[in-house]
């Protein structure tokens, strides 16, 4: 979310300097960049960044609002944020390759060689290469994001199921029977969604009944544990919307359960 809120604030910054911009959008129409197999003012380059940005903050938008909707789970705003990333970094990355192509190009004018033959040679080397490589670079800069996103939310989510993990514990060595059934499920819940969103599940994470049939579907639980999941998440609407008090043996059965569970998973 952080990650996603400062792209919002890059895009958002951008549009308002070029919106700012747009007073001296004569005198950027008269500033022209030479590319060798091109040439654009200012103004357009300016006005593509802007609906290349647009794009993105769309494509990020729409995937946040769906999130947490029944459609929130279809693998195509996987997608979504895919194109988002590569966009987002090729967009951001065209200024440092425009520049060395424009050197490039002066030096070869200057330098090299000026005939129309060679000239235009240089034209379709320059545009596959610089096309080439800001591509590449998008590509493996959304890769690298992509995965280290993966490993900052799992490491979140599994700090989290340690946290819960130690609460049942001291919870159970207290004599709270009830309260450590509560954190118990609460592990049960983070431990099934840790593992679905591992193998790039999109699923809201209140979504227990769906979380369960998947879990079954990817052999993270078994059918035989249904029934003892069925009695930790019996015992702990018990304990939210009752007085009941449950005993030391429903407490550890429960806490032994997530327990094993973490550990036949290798956590």
């Amino acid at each position: 979310m952080d990650k996603i809120r400062g792209k919002f604030e890059v895009i958002l910054g951008f549009v308002t300097l070029v919106v700012s911009l747009s007073a001296f959008k004569d005198e950027l129409a008269l500033v022209e960049i030479e590319l060798g197999y091109s040439t654009i003012t200012l103004a357009k380059y300016l006005l593509y960044s802007v609906y290349g940005f647009s794009i993105c903050l769309y494509l990020y938008t729409i995937e946040l609002v769906v999130r947490e909707t029944k459609i929130g789970s279809w693998k195509i705003f996987n997608y979504f944020l895919w194109i988002a990333y590569v966009l987002f970094a090729f967009i951001l990355i065209t200024p440092i390759l425009l520049l060395f192509n424009i050197i490039a190009f002066k030096l070869y004018v200057n330098y090299i060689n000026q005939n129309n033959i060679k000239a235009e040679s240089f034209s379709k080397i320059s545009s596959i290469i610089t096309l080439s490589i800001q591509l590449v670079i998008a590509i493996a800069t959304a890769i690298t994001y992509r995965k280290e996103r993966k490993i900052k939310t799992q490491q979140s989510i599994e700090n989290q199921e340690i946290i819960e993990l130690d609460n049942a514990n001291k919870l159970f060595s207290d004599g709270y029977y009830s309260n450590s059934i509560l954190e118990s499920f609460k592990v049960l819940e983070t431990h099934l969604y840790k593992k679905l969103t591992d193998k790039d599940y999109r699923i809201p994470r209140h979504k227990i009944n769906d979380i369960i049939k998947i879990a079954i579907k990817e052999n993270i639980i078994t059918q035989e544990d249904i029934p003892a999941i069925n009695d930790i998440r019996g015992m702990r609407n018990a304990t939210a919307h009752t007085d009941i008090e449950h005993t030391k043996q429903q407490a550890e059965f429960s806490l032994e359960f997530v327990k094993e569970l973490i550990k036949r998973n290798g956590k």
